[in-house]
This record gives structure tokens, sequence and C-alpha cells, in this order.
């Protein structure tokens, strides 16, 4: 017996009993999970199991086929793959919220809730790659553009189907499919973007991380957003998780790529969901000739556990070199502040304390005149009113004297220093009155 016959006969042990009263999964069928349960819907029709006593269906009267679900820990929503209409899901039904029309210019792009708004990053759409972030205004039921701040030169390149999680206020994008604007003629042909970028929603500012390694060959590959907080990405080559924040990525050596490979498709996107409550996968396969089978196959059973892990990006060279400069520049200030030569006036003002508690009152107050007229010249006239008033002109000319030689001897002692540290002149307007400030 083949392997790819054993994979279906253990597929098989794990398909619900009530799975024969679903009707047959019609094309254009959609897989999610919603808080603990997982659905399908088929036609015009969503089914559910939550009490596992068979799957239970009713009408959806959704208005579109083409669809992507995202949630938060309270509400889900159910969006047109390109945006603009936008279905509120209560767990059983669909109400439409928006007052708009399927946009067309966001296919497989990064749908989140923030504060309890819709938001969406990049996608593809009018045969360009998007890098914008709308938001749905549910005062208006209008799509909106968010106002960045970062200059457009400095923003990440337009992309769809990413690697991207949101945590707290901070969005984290990375590899996708877009066009590579740093080579020659690069819109012509699409390829695998692989830098990595974080968006700031309170601030409205982008910064790149930096560089990572190809994963991924084309944009065969699928995205599981929010696997354990992580995105999961499924190739036919690798399966692994990323983590940007942390910026790790893990990879599932042991996956099984046989259960892999039955996985039904419609266009590049895998009908599958992630049930973290029953922790396992719901798949649609794809047999030959046969009706296409529900199954739920546990996560152990599905990938496995990780078998080895590496850094997701390098860190952006740039950020590396500002942070050198920044380094070199601090030690440089360092430098010149330690070894600079000061004046006279700095070396007093370093020994303020010290000079202070060697003079009397009178000098005290003496020499505080002086120091706070630095760097004017101060009339002796001033100086003279510390002394009693009731002493002559002459006296108190002689006190000013004799007290400016005093000052002058003991800031000597306490910078150890032999040069003048004040300085006369007369002054210009008067030559009868002279005047002093620090050297």
């Amino acid at each position: 017996m083949s392997k790819f016959f054993l994979v279906l006969l253990l597929l098989s042990s794990f398909v619900f009993t009530a799975q024969n009263r679903l009707p047959q999964i019609k094309d254009g069928a959609f897989l999610f999970t919603f808080k603990d349960q997982s659905y399908v819907i088929s036609g015009d029709s969503i089914y559910s199991n939550s009490k596992k006593t068979g799957w239970k269906g009713h009408e959806h009267h959704l208005s579109i086929n083409d669809l992507v679900f995202f949630q938060d820990k309270t509400n889900g929503y159910l969006m047109h793959n390109s945006g603009g209409v936008i279905y509120k899901f209560d767990g059983t039904n669909f109400n439409r919220v928006d007052d708009s029309f399927e946009f067309y210019t966001q296919y497989q792009s990064f749908p989140f809730l923030y504060r309890g708004a819709v938001h969406n990053f990049g996608g593809y759409g009018l045969f360009t790659f998007k890098n914008i972030i709308t938001y749905f205004n549910e005062s208006k039921k209008e799509t909106e553009l968010v106002q960045v701040e970062t200059p457009l030169s400095k923003n990440p390149t337009g992309r769809k189907k990413m690697f991207a999680q949101l945590e707290g206020d901070q969005l984290y994008i990375g590899s996708g499919f877009g066009y590579n604007t740093e080579i020659k003629n690069g819109n012509r042909q699409s390829q695998i973007i692989n830098d990595y970028w974080v968006f700031d929603l309170t601030k409205r500012t982008w910064k790149k991380l930096g560089e990572g390694l190809p994963y991924m060959k084309d944009d065969t590959y699928h995205l599981i957003y929010d696997f354990n907080g992580k995105t999961l990405v499924l190739t036919t080559e690798n399966v692994f998780t990323v983590d940007i924040k942390n910026n790790k990525v893990e990879f599932y050596d042991n996956a099984n790529d046989d259960l892999l490979k039955s996985n039904k498709k419609e266009g590049d996107r895998y009908l599958i969901t992630y049930n973290p409550s029953q922790k396992g996968f719901y798949f649609i396969l794809n047999k030959p000739n046969l009706e296409n089978k529900l199954v739920f196959i546990p996560t152990q059973d599905f990938i496995g556990l990780p078998t080895r892990s590496e850094s997701l990006y390098s860190e952006d060279n740039y950020s590396g070199i500002y942070y050198l400069v920044g380094i070199v520049l601090l030690v440089v200030v360092v430098m010149f502040l330690i070894f600079r030569k000061k004046n006279t006036f700095q070396k007093i003002g370093s020994k303020r304390k010290q000079i202070d508690s060697i003079l009397n009152e009178e000098e005290s107050q003496i020499f505080n005149l002086i120091f706070e007229r630095h760097p004017n010249f101060i009339p002796f006239p001033e100086l003279m009113d510390v002394f009693e008033s009731h002493l002559s002109y002459d006296s108190r000319k002689k006190k000013l004297r004799a007290s400016l030689y005093q000052i002058e001897d003991k800031i000597r002692g306490v910078l150890k220093s032999k040069n003048k540290i004040f300085i006369e002149r007369k002054n210009k307007e008067d030559l009868r009155i002279k005047e002093i400030k620090i050297s």
C-alpha cells in the first residue's frame, strides 16, 4: 500500500461520524475559526459542529464569495478578499456593517483589529502592490486611509501575502510577494521581498528592522495568521513559523508533506483552518474521483514539533552604523569636556563652594557681585556699598582695595595658581571711576 493511501487511511480515523450529513463541499468553500469553534461556508450555507453532535447549517445571506476572516478576543469579521465589504460575525449570523463596495485593490492583504477597528495592510489590486494601511470608520461605514508620518522614501515596498503579526501598538510585517524597487525594471517581474518592518500605530511611523533570507520560491505558499501568536507558513518545501517581533523562525522538518499535498486548494489558497482550542486543523481533502471530505487533524499529526530555529532577519546595517557613530561622537564630547582648558571663571565656578567657605561676610558679598556680573565689569562704587554708609568715601575705598587683595589671594590658594584673578580698568565714560571683573 502506497504512502499516500496510508495517509488517507489515517485521515479517515479523524473524520467526525456526523460528517456524512454534511452536504458536498462545493467550489468556493471557505473554512474559518471563531473563538473555540470552526465553520465551513459552502454554497449558500454556513455549517458548524460546536456541540459535536453533527454538522448543522443554515443560510448565511452573504453577498460575497471571495472571503477572508479575522478576529480579536471579542469580535470576528468576514471581509471581501480585496477589501470594502465587511460583515461582523456573532458566532451564528453575519451582519453587514459597511456602506461600501468591493474594492478590488487589496487582495491577499493582512487584515487585523486594532482598538476594535478593522485595519488592513498591503495587498494587490489594479496592477499594483500596496504598502498602505486602511481602516474602517464605523461611524461613516466607510474605509479610510491611515495617514503615515514617515517619508514615502522610508516606507516598505508594497507586497501581498506577507508575514505579519500585531503586538500591542506595533504592526510587524515581513516577507511577501511584490516588486523589487531597488533594481532596474523591478516592476516588470514580481518576486519575493525579504525585508522586515515595524509600524508604530500610535506615532504612525515606519522603522526598518532588517533583511531576511528567501524561504519561498514563489507565491504558492499559504499563511495562517495568529498561530499561537505567530504566522504559520505552509509551502511544498518547508513548514515553519515566523515570529517577527522576536526575530525567530522555527522549522517543522517532520511535517506531513503528503497530507499537505492532499489538501484541496482554491486558487493559491489552501482550504484549512487552525482551531487553537481543539489544538488541531480542519482540512478539506481533495480526493481524486471522490467527494471532498472534511477532516480534523491534531497539530501533532500534521506538523509535529519544531526541529530547529534561527534568526529571521539580520538587523538593519544602517542602525548599526548610526549606533557606532553615536558612540564615537559621545566619546569625542566626553574627551573634549575632560581635557579642554578651562578659563579662570570656569575654574572658579568649579571650586565655588570651597572659595565661599573661606571668605568672610564682606568678602563674600563683594565676590558675589563680581561673579554675578561676569563677563561684564562692575564699578568700584557699587562694590563700596557693601560697607557701612557712615564711613567716608576714602575709607570705603581703602577697605574695598584691602578686601579685593584678600579675595584674590584666597582664590589663588584654592586654585593653586599665581595668575591674576581680576582685571581692572578705568570706566570709559568717567575715567575717575575704576571697575573690575574676573579674568
